[in-house]
């Protein structure tokens, strides 16, 4: 009897070993679970069942009893039968494999994790074929999956608000025009749109720094305005400004849908006032106007 006892002691011993050794060092385990029961003899053991699930491709093993802790999802009810392929005796899901191991570590943790980086409309599909309610959001999660819903959600409002979104033009005039009213719609588009607003900045800059004080011409002590102290230079500078603006606006003028509107618009009304009275000093020496109006490219800012 003795001898038969010797093994069934050194197993209970060598089961609570590491636990005794922690507490002789003070050290006290993270995990909120109670200890394990100690071994029992005499009863038969259940043992449990490992599973393997091939997710397009990709295996995952786990246990059966972690799948059955949430019955009333696929994986842990008696619906994942349906997928059991009996040749190779493992469970086959055609689903992102990706994805699948936030669905597979929740069934571990009993929290759900979400990525920022991945697509949340691919996430939630994903959830709703396994049944897993997003509530089980973990807290380190959950602003980052409300925030997208949200963002996701006003896309899809703006895009169902906007008529022309889906619109694909059918000439060259509508293709020019919608470019200048979207110009997020092509790259050239976007090009153009920034070279336009650099020569406006440039127009602007230009005219207020004529206005200031700059030094005196040689054998002279009074200061005179940078625009007459380098007069070629600002005209030139000018001259380019307005040559952009001029092909910008007839290039709107003729993409327009109705020219008649569009030359009657506010914007349009601004436009030739800013530019005609360049071609005014031209034609006019000395003219005196055109400074009156020279302030309102900046409206064409905006």
């Amino acid at each position: 009897i003795f001898i038969s006892c010797a093994p069934i002691m050194a197993a209970v011993v060598g089961a609570w070993l590491p636990f005794a050794r922690a507490a002789a060092i003070g050290w006290v385990p993270i995990s909120s679970r109670p200890m394990p029961p100690p071994p029992k003899f005499g009863e038969t053991a259940v043992e449990d069942e490992r599973l393997l699930i091939n997710v397009s491709g990709r295996r995952f093993e786990t246990w059966r009893s972690t799948l059955e802790k949430y019955p009333d999802s696929l994986l842990g009810s008696s619906e994942r039968e349906f997928f059991l392929d009996e040749t190779s005796g493992e469970y086959f899901f055609d689903r992102d494999p990706e994805l699948f191991r936030y669905i597979l570590n929740f069934y571990r943790t009993s929290k759900l994790h979400y990525n920022k980086a991945e697509c949340i409309s691919a996430f939630d599909e994903e959830l709703a074929f396994f049944g897993i309610m997003p509530d089980s959001l973990g807290d380190c999660c959950y602003e980052d999956y409300r925030d997208r819903k949200r963002d996701t959600a006003e896309r899809l409002i703006d895009d169902e608000a906007d008529p022309n979104a889906s619109y694909v033009p059918k000439n060259v005039r509508e293709i020019m025009w919608r470019s200048f009213e979207n110009p997020h719609t092509s790259t050239a588009a976007l090009v153009f749109y920034y070279v336009t607003g650099f020569f406006i900045a440039v127009s602007v800059l230009a005219n207020v720094v004529e206005t200031t004080s700059c030094l005196p011409f040689p054998g002279s002590f009074q200061s005179v305005p940078c625009g007459t102290r380098y007069e070629t230079i600002f005209f030139c500078v000018d001259t380019a400004c307005v040559m952009i603006f001029t092909v910008e606006y007839c290039l709107r003028l003729y993409a327009a849908p109705l020219r008649c509107k569009f030359v009657r618009s506010v914007m349009s009304v601004i436009d030739v006032v800013a530019i005609l009275p360049y071609y005014i000093g031209l034609a006019v020496e000395n003219n005196e106007v055109s400074g009156a109006f020279v302030t309102l490219r900046v409206f064409r800012v905006f």
